[in-house]
């Protein structure tokens, strides 16, 4: 699912906390209220704008960042890979992750995804929820890239992990979805990697729901309550 912000006169196309609004999203997690606005939406795609909670000096605050995450290293954004997902086991290995790793975490907020499982030469996508009607928090890495007329781009990806028996019989991954317990310490710019790894495992199954959802999801295009739908 997705949102859409504006901020001014600039729309940006972000992941929907279902019926959230910006209040409720900023008492969820007790952050300093957005400066933007959530219109609700129902579709999101890598390379677009995506909400993400993040730690400011001594509080939480909601921003906006492109998914697909630019290294401060990269020269040209243009023509770097953006990669969506980090791989939770290798985080500490790769240079792409490894800085935002120990330094820039934050949670992206969603109401549900969506994930494709392979049936035979077909793809079938479902439709995934918390079972409380709550929100999840997927764990996710940022970075600053500064560009050299001054100007700043915030990105992220979400970190995945091995499957919980649920997503087992989806896909061979899934997000980190951090229990509300977790996320001090995911915030905490202090905590150092080996605290932190122990948090990148799956969620309980029991704490998510599915169902199979028609294939119009595919398309980013289309933005209607009916993706979510049940298939009959």
């Amino acid at each position: 699912m997705n949102w859409k912000v504006k901020r001014g006169e600039t729309e940006f196309e972000c992941p929907d906390v279902a019926t959230f609004e910006a209040k409720t999203l900023a008492e969820a997690f007790g952050l300093v209220p957005p400066g933007f606005t959530i219109v609700k939406g129902y579709n999101i795609a890598p390379g677009q704008h995506i909400v993400i909670v993040r730690p400011e000096r001594e509080h939480l605050v909601a921003d906006v960042a492109f998914w697909g995450l630019i290294p401060g290293w990269v020269k040209d954004p243009n023509t770097s890979p953006k990669p969506i997902n980090a791989r939770a086991e290798t985080l500490e290995e790769k240079p792409t992750f490894r800085t935002a790793f120990r330094r820039k975490r934050c949670i992206v907020p969603v109401s549900g995804f969506y994930e494709w499982k392979a049936e035979g030469k077909a793809k079938q996508p479902f439709y995934i929820h918390p079972t409380d009607g709550d929100l999840f928090a997927f764990a996710g890495l940022m970075e600053d890239w500064h560009g050299p007329h001054g100007e700043i781009m915030v990105s992220t990806c979400i970190i995945t992990t091995e499957p919980n028996e649920l997503m087992a019989g989806i896909h061979n991954r899934m997000p980190v979805i951090l229990p509300k317990v977790a996320w001090s310490a995911w915030l905490d710019p202090a905590a150092q990697a080996r605290e932190l790894q122990p948090l990148l495992v799956p969620c309980p199954s029991d704490l998510m729901e599915a169902h199979p959802v028609g294939l119009t999801v595919g398309n980013p295009r289309n933005d209607v309550p009916e993706l979510i739908q049940p298939l009959s």
